[in-house]
Formats: C-alpha cells, structure tokens, sequence
C-alpha cells in the first residue's frame, strides 16, 4: 500500500530540490542523479529494496531510460569524463566523477597551452612572459603538495633557470615529501544527500580512493548505498582533523 507523504516531508524535499537546483556545480547528470535519488530518499519513490539498500538500477532506468547513452558525462567539472552507454554503469561513473579528492585541472589551471615563462628578470621587475607551452611541467609545491603549471621560454638564460628550478624541485620533495592536498572537487551529490555513506561508494567505484587530509566534511551518514557486489569497510575515524591552509610557493 502507498503511503501518502506528509506536508512536512514534502517541504522538506522541495528544500532539498531548491538546495540542488541552486548549486552551480549540480549541473547535468549530477542533478538528474540527485533528483532520483532524494525522491527515493525522502519520498521512498521508488521504494526500498527488501535488504534495505537504495535500488539504483530502478533509479538509473528512470533517469537514462533503456537507449544507449552518449559517451561524455554532461555537467561534470572535467569535460573528459566518460560514461557508459548502459544506465546502471553509468551511474558508477557520475559517481566516480564526483569523488571527493584534489586536481590540479581545478582552480584555473588547467591547460599547459597557457603557460608563460616565469623567470624573474634582473633588469626589470616581473616574469619574463614569453609562452612557454612547449617547455613546461607540473611542480608539486613542497609545501602545499599541490601542482602547478611552470614552464619556460626558448631563451638560454629561461631555460637554465627553468632546469635549476626543477633539479630544486626533486631535491626538496626527496628531503621533505609534500603533504597531501585537500580535496580541491567532487563532492556535489555529498552536499546535498549526506544521509548516504559517499566514502563506501567512492571506494565501491575507485579502489584506489582514500580520504582527503580535511576528513569527513559533512554530518556522519545514516545511509548505505550499495553499488558492489561486497560492501566495502567503514574506515576507522578516531577524531576529525582539522584543515590547516599552509602558505607557500616557488623558491
């Protein structure tokens, strides 16, 4: 027998919808993901399976229907994320997409097309500027551990300064490693469904994921989303770390 929701639990919904639609990162498939899954959330539409997990191939054939999907995942933050064309694979991959971890192709850095020479100049304050597209790298700031493009131009004095640079680089990364980076993208669906154990679904679908340094950033879950065949383990979380910003950069 369905059970007509009450007004309470439908304005609490409607909040979570306007909470979704007023994100500027729950775009695309994010959103079309949130939506079904906070109806089954809030409303139990569709209803919960007998083990009690979430039916995500109800909610995927809902979402995606039965035709074969393009290859691109529309709305992620990377515009080279792919999925698959079959719903119940697909919606791993948005998951996968959204995992909450650090990027260096986040913050405005993501092409090497765009990079300029960056050797201070003796005669004249700034950088040099000159492109450097076809002789730059990603340096891993030792203090942060986060990556940078850095690059030089064609001139010699660029280019021993450059070299210099990278040779100092490894030295001070051998010494002392940098630190992991905190999580810098993903996380969209986490925002707004933190009733979901998101870290047993990254994990389910990106064995090789763990925990950002800053740890869990929302309310512990009371939801189970099961998208493998065997869950995986709840991590050991003695005390919440606290996120500390490091100021550093190029030496």
């Amino acid at each position: 027998m369905t059970i007509e929701p009450s007004y309470a639990t439908l304005r609490a919904h409607n909040q979570r919808i306007t909470g979704m639609l007023a994100d500027p990162e729950c775009v695309g498939e994010l959103l079309l993901v949130g939506i079904g899954m906070a109806r089954c959330v809030d409303l139990g539409d569709p209803p919960w399976g007998d083990t009690g997990s979430m039916p995500m191939k109800v909610i995927a054939a809902a979402i995606y229907g039965n035709r074969r999907l393009p290859g691109n995942l529309l709305g992620t933050t990377h515009l080279s994320d792919r999925g698959d064309h079959r719903p119940n694979r697909r919606i791993r991959d948005v998951f996968f997409a959204d995992r909450r971890r650090y990027s260096p192709d986040v913050d405005g850095d993501r092409s090497w097309a765009n990079v300029t020479c960056g050797r201070p100049m003796v005669r004249r304050e700034g950088l040099c500027g000159r492109s450097a597209s076809s002789n730059a790298r990603r340096l891993t700031d030792p203090a942060t551990g986060q990556r940078r493009w850095v690059g030089s131009c064609s001139q010699p004095a660029c280019k021993q300064w450059f070299t210099d640079l990278l040779d100092r680089n490894r030295a001070e990364l051998a010494a002392h490693p940098a630190p992991e980076p905190p999580a810098n993208t993903g996380g969209v669906l986490e925002r707004h469904l933190p009733e979901v154990d998101w870290w047993k679904v990254w994990r389910a679908v990106d064995k090789t994921w763990a925990p950002p340094p800053e740890g869990r950033q929302f309310e512990r879950p009371t939801l189970t989303l099961v998208v493998d065949d065997e869950p995986a383990s709840e991590p050991v979380v003695s005390a919440r770390p606290t996120l500390r910003v490091l100021d550093g950069g190029w030496r």
